[in-house]
């Protein structure tokens, strides 16, 4: 395992901790909903020969507490969240996988913060947008469904009727079992993404002329990421509009929405591929 560096950056509203390991350019993962930095434990470890690899608990989950526990959820702070992160640690553009919710933190830091970003690799964005029809309006529904159904059912009837809905499966997890301490940081962050982030998601509105712009006026680069297992379902369809918008290929990483955790040397090894291509 490589020797992590674990520390605290304050920014408006919170206390971010953060992990860093390896050496190299810099590559900031930010996680999905319900995780923290431990979900990339594995995967990271196996990128720390190549890149400098930069993990964070975002606001609001396990080890990065909230000023205010009522603070509305927008991706917008995350973003700037992660900007700030990037400042404090390098002044060269860093590269960038965002998982789930985190990849639609990485577009909109990448929007708004372009020259902060040499490449960003956005892995099944749930962002409705970019599906077409009857995949948008089932999507929006199986959203809907997962914010009612917390509050009628409660967190983990819930909870696993949503992930069945994207593709993942009850024995589906990391390679290496969670501990009692992430068992329970893992079930205050499923309460979290249910109860503010699946909302906040839901809610935003994503700009696609603006990432444009800040891709034609920048070098950033932007390659859309899938599961191979995952793409029938509409976090995988999303990335694939987005690539189909961007005039880009779509990059197919091993497993599925969580492949990161399943299979993470295949995964680590996969973005390694993915990124040295990109420049």
């Amino acid at each position: 395992m490589s020797m992590i560096k674990a520390d605290m950056l304050s920014v408006p509203g919170a206390n971010i901790h953060y992990e860093v390991r390896g050496a190299g350019p810099v590559l900031l993962m930010i996680h999905g909903g319900c995780g923290d930095a431990d979900v990339f434990l594995e995967v990271a470890d196996h990128l720390a020969d190549q890149y400098t690899v930069v993990t964070y608990d975002r606001r609001g989950h396990s080890r990065s507490k909230l000023t205010n526990p009522a603070e509305e959820y927008r991706i917008e702070t995350h973003s700037d969240d992660a900007h700030r992160l990037l400042a404090a640690l390098t002044d060269e553009p860093a590269y960038i996988f965002g998982s789930s919710s985190g990849a639609v933190i990485g577009l909109d830091l990448t929007m708004r913060y372009p020259g902060q970003v040499h490449a960003l690799i956005p892995h099944e964005p749930p962002l409705l947008d970019l599906l077409h029809g009857d995949e948008r309006s089932q999507a929006r529904t199986i959203m809907e469904d997962l914010i009612a159904d917390h509050r009628k059912l409660g967190l983990f009837p819930a909870f696993f009727k949503f992930t069945s809905s994207i593709g993942l499966q009850d024995d589906d997890g990391p390679s290496s079992p969670p501990s009692d301490e992430q068992k329970e940081r893992m079930i205050a962050n499923m309460e979290y993404f249910m109860a503010n982030e699946a909302p906040g998601v839901l809610g935003y509105a994503f700009n696609l002329e603006q990432l444009q712009t800040a891709l034609s006026h920048s070098a950033a680069q932007v390659r859309p990421a899938v599961g191979s297992t995952s793409r029938n379902y509409f976090p995988a369809r999303s990335a694939e509009g987005l690539a189909e918008r961007l005039g880009v290929d779509i990059a197919e990483f091993p497993e599925n929405h969580i492949g990161y955790q399943v299979q993470p040397k295949p995964f680590a090894e996969r973005l390694k591929e993915v990124l040295s291509s990109l420049w």
